[in-house]
């Protein structure tokens, strides 16, 4: 994770902020495998944080749930072996993760996205 430290702790603290709005994974490393991006968004189930990734595919989508400890390990194994860009969008920044071809890690933030979280919809099955 040590490659990945400085995107998981900016996830943490949008998330203790609570200004955490959406997490999105993109430029796949083979896009012959038809997975095309990732969308990850953050519900409260049962009074627990649970994120709903979205894996979009060409023909269809799927959905699965994660807790906190779960997703850092999904996007972070996505990261290393499916995509290059993974942008995190929170209301103070909006972060975004570039992974080179020889797996080098570089940040780049600007300014927020957005300027409200998204509104509340009921998770997929």
């Amino acid at each position: 994770m040590s490659n990945f430290k400085l995107f998981f702790e900016t996830l943490q603290e949008s998330l203790t902020k609570d200004e955490f709005v959406k997490l999105t994974l993109s430029k796949p490393i083979r896009k012959s495998e038809g997975l095309l991006n990732v969308y990850a968004r953050l519900f409260k189930v049962d009074g627990k944080d649970v994120f709903e990734l979205k894996y979009r595919f060409a023909e269809e989508n799927e959905f699965k749930q994660f807790s906190l400890d779960a997703v850092m390990s999904e996007v972070e194994s996505l990261l290393i072996n499916k995509f290059r860009t993974a942008c995190l969008f929170t209301l103070s920044e909006d972060l975004i993760v570039l992974v080179s071809k020889k797996k080098l890690v570089s940040y780049r933030d600007n300014a927020p996205s957005f300027k409200n979280q998204l509104p509340e919809i009921p998770m997929q099955s």
